[in-house]
């Protein structure tokens, strides 16, 4: 009965975390892949590509520990949605407007949610392990 108590917070946790994940993937992505080779390049933003898939990995499995269940994987799904709009909004914001098509935006959400929802099963794994192990519920 207790774990229901702080469930609307850890719900809200996992959402804000995975919201805020998918812009840094893009955008902390690229620069990270750009550290060291002396301003932004075409061949160092490829980089990115490597790193924001881990990015989105950790952040679904910080994602899992902190949030359970089929509402917890479809808060997940609909902030990796939210997500991806806010990447479309910072870019209008930064004057570097991405033209997307339909096509194009489903592509990349779905590209950004394989990721998320990979660590989101690892997250739940591990809770269920660390439960196991202390004899409670996984939380």
């Amino acid at each position: 009965m207790d774990d229901e108590r702080y469930s609307l917070p850890r719900d809200i946790i996992a959402f804000v975390i995975i919201v805020l994940a998918c812009p840094f993937a893009v955008f902390g992505g690229s620069a990270a892949g750009c550290i060291g080779s002396g301003g932004f390049q075409a061949d160092c933003a490829l980089n990115g590509v490597f790193i924001a898939p881990i990015l989105l990995v950790v952040a679904g499995i910080v994602a899992g520990l902190v949030t359970r269940g089929w509402t917890g994987l479809l808060i997940v799904l609909v902030a990796t949605v939210v997500g991806m709009f806010s990447i479309l909004l910072l870019s209008f914001v930064v004057g570097r407007p991405v033209p997307v098509d339909p096509v194009s935006g489903f592509i990349a959400t779905v590209w950004f949610t394989a990721p998320i929802v990979l660590g989101y099963g690892i997250g739940r794994v591990i809770a269920h392990v660390l439960a196991t192990r202390t004899g409670g519920s996984a939380t």
